[in-house]
């Protein structure tokens, strides 16, 4: 079984490796965002002090030659200038550098080829100048309105790399209070989950050892909340179930214990006497054969509860004609009816179609049924079957004027061993058994009833 210390470690660690890979995430882009920003306004400042020489160059000394202007020591449009200063010839040869040192070979870079064209050229060398990058921008210079040469300025990265490296060293160190600072707060998160699954643990592991009185106490809304209502809700389920099945056993003992006494008893009774007395012997061989009957009946609903219980009931359908079964039936239990002096109505709707049905099974149904209506009407009452056709189903109605089902009892009298107060009630399994075999038809069994006034019990089936 899954311990709850491993769930509240892999929520720990499911919930700080997306904060790690959050924080990696923004840390990069925090890290190329400012390394872009600082070498772009590198690159404008630069461009601007380029562009204000150029143009003063180009404004008031295009009348001379780069060449000339250099001989002449002409500065004064660079000479604020903080970056290191070249002129280059149109060859790409460095004519000029403030720093004195004239460099021996040819200029190719992609800053000078874009003045070349006219236009203002950057570009970013780190392998020039041993671990220390420049930055380059170039401009074109004219002489008489053509182009004459370059003015290029250089400028190291050394002081923005320093301060891209320290900015990024403090993003890395936010970064990592924040993992850790988050990595801490999982765990108490992932803890305050853990724990009530723990719970829930526990109480299942109560529960598949048989101890179903604990409840699992979650207060929470939530789906762990819900789910310690469901196995609460299961527990006493099973707990019901118990209680019913306890109950069933020693209803279903009552039963078999007393025709199984008087069949001993007469049997004892008849096998010791000298069978002289004729009525005496009549009379002992009906109640075993009566009591024989009720054994029959009890076991046959056993055996119907047991295949409905597995699923292994066979339903074998024709066509019918209702009419003739509830004639039948009525038939069959009019005796009955007229033992216990009451009156059997029959009302059968002329137009019904015939129906898609196990015409025993639903025999069986109405059988039942009907012996519960006539056990449960006292003398000088009726019993009425109603047979009608409702839109595109067919209902039997059995109405009795008899003693009624409690409203508390009226909810669960179709459960599997419930067993009613009133001392007629039988095992708690007929009923049952008829619900489920109407469901196998695809129809419904409802129950209606008054306490002191009679039941109505409806069988609807499809057509």
């Amino acid at each position: 079984m899954l311990k709850a210390s491993s769930i509240r470690l892999k929520l720990a660690g499911s919930y700080l490796l997306v904060i790690l890979i959050t924080v990696i995430i923004v840390e990069g882009f925090l890290m190329v965002a400012t390394k872009k920003y600082y070498y772009k306004s590198l690159e404008a400042n630069l461009s601007n002090q380029l562009m204000l020489s150029s143009s003063f160059y180009n404004s008031y000394l295009s009348s001379a030659s780069v060449k000339e202007n250099v001989a002449n020591n002409v500065d004064v449009f660079y000479e604020n200038i903080t970056a290191e200063v070249q002129i280059i010839d149109l060859n790409g040869f460095v004519i000029m550098d403030s720093l004195g040192a004239i460099p021996e070979e040819m200029v190719d870079s992609k800053d000078f080829r874009a003045a070349l064209e006219g236009k203002i050229g950057s570009t970013i060398d780190r392998q020039k100048y041993e671990n220390e990058g420049v930055m380059t921008v170039a401009h074109p210079l004219f002489h008489n309105g053509k182009l004459n040469g370059v003015l290029r300025f250089i400028t190291s990265l050394k002081k923005i790399d320093e301060d891209i490296y320290e900015l990024s060293r403090f993003f890395l160190i936010i970064g990592g209070m924040v993992v850790i600072l988050s990595g801490i707060v999982s765990i108490f998160i992932s803890s305050s989950i853990s724990r009530p699954i723990k719970k829930i643990i526990l109480g299942a592991e109560k529960m598949a050892s048989g101890n179903f009185n604990e409840k699992i106490k979650i207060d929470s809304e939530d789906e762990l909340g819900q789910l310690a209502k469901t196995l609460n809700y299961m527990t006493e389920e099973i707990l019901k179930s118990e209680k019913l099945k306890n109950e069933f056993i020693a209803s279903v003992s009552h039963e078999l214990r007393t025709p199984l006494t008087s069949i001993k008893g007469w049997s004892i009774i008849l096998n010791t006497s000298k069978l002289e007395d004729k009525e005496e012997l009549k009379e002992g061989l009906e109640i075993i054969e009566q009591e024989s009957d009720r054994l029959a009946s009890l076991v046959e609903d056993l055996l119907d509860f047991s295949k409905l219980s597995s699923g292994k009931v066979s339903i074998n359908k024709t066509y019918i004609d209702l009419k003739d079964i509830l004639i039948n039936v009525k038939s069959q239990t009019l005796p009955r009816a007229l033992k216990d002096n009451i009156q059997l109505d029959l009302a059968v709707d002329e137009s019904l179609p015939q129906i898609f049905v196990d015409k025993n099974r639903l025999k069986q149904v109405l059988i039942n049924i009907l012996d519960n209506s006539f056990k449960f009407t006292p003398n000088g009452g009726k019993v009425t079957i109603r047979a009608y056709l409702e839109s595109t189903k067919i209902i039997i109605q059995i109405i009795d004027t008899g003693c009624g089902i409690p409203k508390e009892e009226l909810p669960r009298v179709k459960e599997k061993f419930f067993k009613g107060k009133n001392a007629n009630s039988k095992n708690g399994i007929g009923l049952s058994i008829c619900d489920e075999i109407i469901k196998l038809h695809g129809g419904k069994l409802e129950i209606n009833s008054m306490l002191n006034k009679g039941t109505e019990v409806f069988i609807i089936l499809p057509i």
